[in-house]
């Protein structure tokens, strides 16, 4: 049985509505120097969420990936005891 891909997060986003590659999250803007403390601090939470959830949606895709590997090997696994009993008749 071959697992489907995963779905791309809601959140994910690698290009504007343009088709133009976002920039990057560190690159400096003219609205960092007119926001104030407190949405300094509702920045760096956002951006640390952003990263945690970035981290978990990579290790669930190298655990996909790694289950993929291993149905594949066992399918393989299968598919030579088939072989070896066809063999046999």
């Amino acid at each position: 049985m071959m697992l489907p891909p995963l779905p791309p997060l809601r959140n994910e986003r690698t290009t504007t509505g343009r088709g133009v590659p976002a920039a990057p999250r560190n690159a400096a803007s003219s609205t960092d120097s007119d926001v104030g403390a407190d949405q300094q601090a509702q920045l760096a939470a956002q951006r640390q969420a952003f990263d945690y959830e970035a981290a978990e949606r990579a290790e669930i895709v190298r655990e996909h990936e790694v289950l993929q590997a291993l149905l594949m090997a066992h399918l393989k696994n299968e598919d030579e005891i088939m072989k070896k009993w066809i063999s046999l008749i």
